[in-house]
């Protein structure tokens, strides 16, 4: 008899996508480990912006408040030339609870979520390396070295390197990262500037010397980096005089700039691991992708990573699955985290190419930022992670397709308000993001109550522990026993309306808060569940 084997996850990497993973894998249940090779938190304000996804996914774990009570919210753009404003433009609010981006220092974000870890009984063991590793049918099998020169040996079902740029994960395992870098060095400051004013608002200095972006901090700071002339030795520490030269040469005097909490010089690289997963081992975060910081999208698509893989991992624990399910984590995360790195490439070299430009070229820059009211919609759904679309993913099956395309499977479950669950008022995102799928039942013409609660009867007898039903009603009816399933009123209709589904109907929404199947007949679930996701 195989001897069982005492973890679950082990996951390498404490910052944001490893701390994410691991919050939600133990709030699936799961036997978590999670090392750092660092001492402690990174002082630093490495990433500084959280999207309107990521504050949803956030909001799932009770830290929304905080992050907005305390955060910055990104509300436009300024873009000057030799030191003149020639375009000030406003973001218009996305359809979120969250319509802007919030300035959050990864300090701060790290530390909420080390805390949230903490509540659930995982602490981050620090100072400890993942110095080899190895795989069977079986398990992975880690050797760790920690600070005090202890050597370990540790068996877990899963591995996952959430371990950043020079990842060891990655290195153990032989994955290649393939990309390219800029011609440039850059240079960082997180500082307080005066006259960088509205505070909402990120500010692009172009120059014929180079370019600057004021990127957003929390506390009334700003974050501001730009590429230096080529040949710069980048070497050592900078100083704020350097910095404030440089911005004073390309934007003018009148931003004076003092507090330094951090000062660096940095390359920006743009790279993306060939594989995600190899056998028991899956890559997640910067050790799968690296970008430019323009667009703040790094981090973000590290935490959706986390919350992409962790219900799967948590699936194939408990109760074995498909192949497939596995594979779909590359399937679906590597070509967003393709299109993240190429969408900051497209934000960051025209600032670069900016100085070689001839004038009708920098003008024709400066007018591609003006959008139709279409295409800035369009825009900021991007820019705020909101567009993602896993259609052509195996998880995703459509049986009625003529229910509205904007609630196709593969994209993300939209929000509805108010419901009401157990006589309390919630929104719909407040189901979702928990251990199980979600399946909303809607009873309506041609589906009645009596039908759907038979129909959940026999599904949960098989699924229970990995889906949790409710009914959506318009109102409370006696005919309803509400012993098989949760009542969900929509008092309004608002979203039976939203989601098409007034004459009857289901969806069943990931752990992740996108939609895997929908459809008009009941028994069609039956055969999406036998076919996609088989449990062992």
């Amino acid at each position: 008899m195989e001897r069982p084997v005492p973890l679950d996850v082990l996951v390498v990497g404490g910052r944001t996508t490893g701390l994410m993973l691991a919050i939600r894998l133990r709030r699936q249940g799961l036997k978590v480990r999670i090392i750092d090779r660092s001492l402690g938190i990174d002082p630093n304000s490495r990433a500084t912006l959280l999207h309107s996804r990521s504050l949803e996914l956030l909001d799932g774990l009770g830290l929304a408040e905080e992050i907005l009570a305390k955060g910055q919210d990104l509300r436009g753009m300024r873009i000057f030339r030799e030191g003149r404003l020639v375009l000030a433009g406003e973001d218009p609010p996305v359809d979120s609870p969250f319509p802007f981006g919030i300035a959050f220092s990864q300090v701060k974000i790290e530390r909420l979520l080390a805390a949230k870890l903490s509540d659930l009984g995982v602490k981050v063991e620090r100072n400890t390396q993942l110095v080899d590793l190895g795989q069977d049918e079986r398990c992975v099998w880690a050797s760790l070295s920690h600070s005090d020169g202890r050597a370990e040996r540790v068996e877990a079902s899963w591995l996952v390197g959430c371990d950043g740029a020079h990842s060891a994960t990655r290195h153990l395992l032989g994955i290649g990262f393939s990309g390219s870098q800029s011609r440039y060095s850059y240079i960082l400051g997180d500082v307080r500037a005066e006259a960088a004013e509205p505070a909402n608002c990120w500010f692009y200095l172009l120059h014929d010397e180079g370019y600057v972006v004021f990127a957003i901090l929390d506390e009334g700071r700003r974050q501001i980096f730009a590429n230096l002339p080529l040949g710069h030795p980048a070497e050592g520490k900078p100083t704020l005089a350097e910095l404030q030269d440089l911005v004073d040469r390309r934007g003018g005097s009148r931003y004076r700039m003092s507090d330094p909490r951090w000062l660096t010089y940095f390359q920006i690289h743009y790279r993306l691991a060939e594989r995600y997963r190899k056998g028991r081992v899956f890559l997640a975060g910067d050790a799968a992708h690296l970008n430019s910081l323009v667009g703040g999208h790094g981090m973000n698509t590290g935490l959706q990573d986390a919350c992409n893989l962790s219900w799967k991992l948590a699936l194939a624990t408990k109760g074995g699955c498909s192949e497939a399910l596995l594979d779909s984590y590359e399937a679906e995360r590597r070509p967003v985290a393709a299109a993240m790195i190429e969408g900051s490439r497209t934000l960051t070299e025209p600032g670069e190419k900016y100085p070689q430009m001839s004038e009708a070229e920098r003008q024709a820059l400066v007018e591609s930022f003006q959008m139709s009211p279409e295409a800035l919609w369009l825009f900021r759904r991007e820019f705020e992670e909101l567009d993602l679309d896993y259609g052509t993913s195996p998880l995703c099956h459509d049986a009625a397709p003529d229910l509205p395309a904007a609630l196709r499977p593969g994209l993300e479950a939209q929000n509805v308000s108010p419901l009401l669950l157990e006589g309390k008022e919630r929104d719909l995102f407040h189901l979702l993001g928990g251990p199980k799928h979600c399946l909303l039942l809607f009873a309506g013409s041609d589906l009645t109550v009596a039908t759907a609660e038979d129909f959940a009867r026999s599904l949960l007898a098989r699924y229970a522990a990995w889906i949790g039903a409710y009914l959506v009603l318009g109102q409370a009816v006696e005919e309803s026993s509400n012993q098989t399933l949760p009542l969900l009123l929509d008092p309004k209709g608002q979203l039976a309306q939203r989601y098409g589904v007034e004459a009857g109907g289901l969806y069943l929404i990931r752990p992740d808060g996108y939609v895997a199947f929908r459809a008009t007949d009941l028994e069609r679930l039956s055969g999406y569940l036998d076919q996609v996701l088989p449990l062992g």
